[in-house]
């Protein structure tokens, strides 16, 4: 080793050293700001290996915008690649005559190691070149709400990534003028391609340039390490354990508050209150906008843009590591943004990254609700009511049974034996509209002989709302009647027609040991349609003048598309017509996340975005399976003077109007 080789080996040392000191420190820190409580995140770890494997080198998610997905899987899979070309890099340094025929030995591995490197150096640059152009002359408009310092910390890695593999090019054209094993290599075509001029020039000089490209190609490689723990591209390193940590639980389930009576406050209201899970979800924010292009309340000209909540994330915990307590709420976070979701789940279905944000978003709600006491006008009078009544109207609990009135619903209390509990639900007892939704379930399920029975004034509200509006305490209150009366009557299967109801007693009841199999009704009606337990006319001849639009908690929190779409199908031979946002990318209706209690005072209305997309498909009905749902779809029909032309319906209805009655 010479003098050059001795101090080549120190700086890498030191280099080395100060990457992973700074990934280390951000690792400690992480424990030690993030304060709340976890949750278990080591369990099922051959399921956790297989998505961190699935969605860091596959990355599926990323494909949903093809031309983008293509691009990042060049650079990724590319530098994964280049990674080997590296540690030859590193090792030259150290030991000149080094290559990787030390390692391979065959003269053709070597020259198949040569050829991936080549072609990963330039499919790499091509990538990056597009990326640039994207970037200046064709945005994405999620990009162009970016902050002034996170568009200048993406151009600078992306020009340091292409003057590295631009400068490893260059470096073995350079060698395979002189260098044995590259001499008229055909395996490295594009580094040949790029020097192809240096013929003219001596050797001596295609020496002196080769040194040049060599020693600035490992100034870049050496710039990027010192860089990459200061930029967001740090998720380079961040998105492999969050995509491991993250939870394996329903994108619908809130983990419960756990409720310490010397606690000083509930919820989140500081940076050091947030997980450490919460606070790793923010340095792994690339912040590519993903969340923000789909969220209903940003698109249609809300505060609440779900990419700032992670970055708020990020800038918290940034200036804890400097020593300083920033302000969260009305610092940070405005409470104006955190009213606006209506956690529909769309920012985590399009995260790529797979980052929770309706959980830091619920947590902080928990804190203004239940430690500040700091509640929406309207939704305080919604509180109060299910408090009293146990009912979000405030009508009397004890007349919850009366829309059943001459229609032979068994109750429970009755004692008569039965297999399903039809878990009517608020909306579904009180609600004027959907009262004729459950009056249609009860002709289908009286139709097919179904054993089932309600369970009237003994049912209260199931928790959703309260939860969502931050106030967990009465939720508790909520889930913990229910489940003892769900206990005393030893229910074990649930039918109920509220998503809502649906998502709480299946992925939250468990959380207070109560685990029923719980069934949605378009599941249970095409369970029926299919055994022939009942007979539907095809009445519905046209099915192209019906759509369905999917609410959110019944298909992007509970993968629950298909069996709405097959009741609809079972009634008509054409296919259903489907809205451009449908299934997992389908767009909310505005009422989740406690929405549906509050106004809409900033920008245009959701249920009115959602509505005008199902008219322009040309449909006569709109199908729903959810009572917000109809609701706020309904509520945008009137407001499109379009209540003639189209018609808002529950597929329980669609199908009882249809059934052939034997």
């Amino acid at each position: 080793m010479t003098l050059v080789n001795i101090i080549f080996l120190i700086v890498s040392f030191l280099v080395v050293a100060y990457f992973l000191t700074c990934l280390a420190r951000i690792w400690r820190t992480l424990n030690v700001v993030g304060k709340g409580i976890e949750e278990n995140r080591l369990d099922q770890l051959t399921h956790r290996f297989s998505n961190t494997m699935w969605g860091g080198l596959v990355q599926k998610k990323m494909f949903k915008d093809p031309i983008a997905g293509f691009m990042h899987a060049i650079i990724f899979w590319g530098f994964l690649v280049l990674s080997l070309g590296t540690l030859e890099t590193l090792a030259h340094g150290v030991y000149t005559p080094f290559n990787m025929t030390y390692l391979l030995g065959s003269n053709y591995l070597y020259k198949t190691f040569l050829f991936s490197q080549d072609s990963a150096n330039f499919l790499v640059l091509l990538a990056i070149i597009f990326a640039f152009s994207r970037r200046l002359f064709f945005p994405p408009k999620r990009f162009t709400t970016l902050t002034k310092s996170s568009k200048i910390d993406a151009y600078i890695v992306l020009a340091l990534i292409g003057l590295l593999v631009l400068t490893s090019l260059l470096t073995v054209g350079s060698a395979s003028y002189f260098e044995k094993g590259l001499v008229n290599n055909d395996f490295i075509p594009f580094s040949r391609f790029l020097v192809v001029s240096f013929k003219h020039l001596s050797l001596e000089i295609i020496k002196v340039l080769y040194q040049v490209f060599w020693y600035f190609h490992v100034l870049v490689l050496f710039s990027f390490m010192i860089f990459l723990p200061h930029s967001k591209h740090q998720h380079f390193i961040w998105v492999w354990p969050n995509l491991f940590f993250k939870s394996l639980k329903s994108s619908g389930r809130i983990r419960p508050m756990v409720f310490d009576e010397e606690a000083e406050s509930f919820g989140v209201g500081k940076v050091a209150d947030f997980t450490w899970k919460q606070l790793l979800d923010g340095i792994t924010c690339v912040e590519c906008g993903r969340c923000s292009s789909v969220c209903p309340a940003t698109t249609t000209g809300k505060s609440l843009d779900p990419r700032s909540i992670i970055h708020y994330l990020k800038d918290g915990f940034n200036k804890s590591m400097a020593g300083s307590e920033p302000k969260l709420i009305d610092g940070l976070v405005t409470r104006e943004e955190l009213w606006a979701c209506t956690t529909c789940g769309a920012c985590m279905e399009a995260c790529p990254l797979d980052i929770e944000h309706i959980p830091s978003i619920l947590d902080m709600r928990r804190f203004m609700v239940m430690t500040e006491g700091q509640v929406p006008k309207e939704l305080q009078g919604t509180l109060e009511n299910l408090e009293a009544q146990s009912n979000p109207w405030g009508f009397n609990n004890d007349t919850r049974a009366d829309w059943a009135k001459g229609l032979d619903v068994p109750l429970l209390s009755s004692g008569q034996e039965v297999e399903y509990l039809f878990w009517v639900g608020c909306a579904g007892s009180f609600d004027d509209r959907y009262k004729k939704v459950s009056r249609s379930l009860v002709k289908i399920f009286q139709q097919a002989g179904l054993k089932y029975g309600i369970l009237g004034k003994e049912e209260k509200c199931n928790g959703d709302t309260a939860r969502r509006s931050g106030n967990e305490y009465l939720a508790n209150m909520q889930i913990e009647e229910n489940i003892q009366t769900l206990e005393r009557y030893k229910v074990k299967k649930v039918i109920t027609a509220c998503p809502h109801c649906f998502n709480t007693i299946k992925n939250e009841y468990p959380d207070f040991g109560y685990k029923p199999e719980v069934i949605h009704h378009s599941e249970i009606i095409q369970d029926l349609i299919s055994k022939k337990l009942i007979q539907t006319s095809d009445a519905i001849e046209d099915l192209s003048k019906v759509t369905y639009h999917d609410s959110c908690y019944l298909g992007r929190h509970n993968d629950v598309y298909e069996s709405p779409r097959k009741t609809l199908q079972a009634l008509g031979k054409k296919n259903l017509v489907e809205m451009k946002r449908s299934k997992e990318k389908g767009f909310c209706c505005g009422a989740g996340g406690a929405r549906m209690w509050m106004e809409e005072t900033e920008g245009e209305r959701i249920n009115v975005n959602r509505t005008k997309e199902a008219i322009e498909t040309g449909a006569k009905t709109i199908a729903t399976a959810c009572p917000f749902c109809l609701t706020m779809l309904s509520d945008g029909v009137k407001s499109e003077s379009k209540e003639k032309e189209v018609e808002v319906k529950d597929i329980a209805e669609i199908v009882s109007e249809n059934i052939v009655v034997t």
